[in-house]
């Protein structure tokens, strides 16, 4: 079987690396690219530093923040993967008149002042937003990885998060997606799944019961299921 380039990029405050045991066993010989955007310090200087990085996935994962980067990175023509993976995706991060189910702008302020006064505080209690209503949060603690050595930087994707919204993209030619979303996500509200599958024709919709903000941690089993269905590999 000819090996495929998967391109994974992590959610925000993450450590860029491929979450385990999604493509442990069958999936060994596949080369398993990730990318740290939280490398550079503004949007410009990502896409350049991927541009040299001359990756060109024929899959391409994304969760949370990475999710919405790849999307850009698609329709930027910068990539063109036969399949795209959304997991907990935001479709726009913060609420407004175009959103209601989305993190209010008050909530998203005092999130970022919390931030830039102690990281480190910040940081893990968002991790315990990410699994707290999460069936297998267990699990999960003992996979989550902080990306816990570059604030600066982590402040201007969280601003990015901030102001940038999907509503900007156009979804024409976009590739056939596979979008997770737990029902139970307390970061970005699983309605907002439902704005990706709305606009990407060729796409599919999996809500994962009692499940937050980390699917690929806490339910790679189903999702490596849905995966080996649809013979991506």
């Amino acid at each position: 079987m000819k090996s495929k380039k998967v391109l994974y990029m992590s959610g925000w405050a993450q450590k860029p690396n491929f979450p385990k045991g999604l493509f442990e066993d069958k999936y060994q010989n596949q080369q398993l690219l990730s990318f740290d955007y939280s490398l550079s310090n503004n949007f410009d200087n990502f896409v350049a530093s991927f541009i040299k990085s001359n990756i060109n996935p024929e899959i391409a994962i994304g969760w949370s923040l990475g999710g919405q980067l790849t999307c850009r990175l698609i329709e930027k023509k910068i990539i063109n993967p036969k399949i795209l993976i959304l997991v907990g995706t935001p479709f726009q991060f913060v609420k407004s008149a175009a959103i209601a189910s989305a993190m209010p702008k008050k909530s998203f302020d005092q999130f970022y002042h919390n931030f830039i006064s102690n990281p480190d505080i910040t940081l893990k209690k968002f991790s315990l937003l990410m699994n707290i209503k999460d069936k297998n949060s267990k699990e999960l603690a003992s996979n989550l990885d902080v990306n816990d050595k570059n604030y600066k930087n982590l402040a201007f994707w969280l601003e990015e998060l901030e102001k940038f919204s999907c509503f900007d993209i156009n979804f024409n030619n976009f590739p056939k997606t596979l979008i997770f979303h737990g029902k139970k996500d307390m970061v970005v509200h699983e309605s907002q799944s439902i704005l990706f599958k709305e606009r990407i024709n060729n796409s599919e919709l999996f809500l994962i019961d009692d499940c937050g903000h980390t699917p690929l941690l806490t339910n790679f089993n189903f999702i490596k299921k849905i995966i080996e269905q649809r013979s991506l590999f």
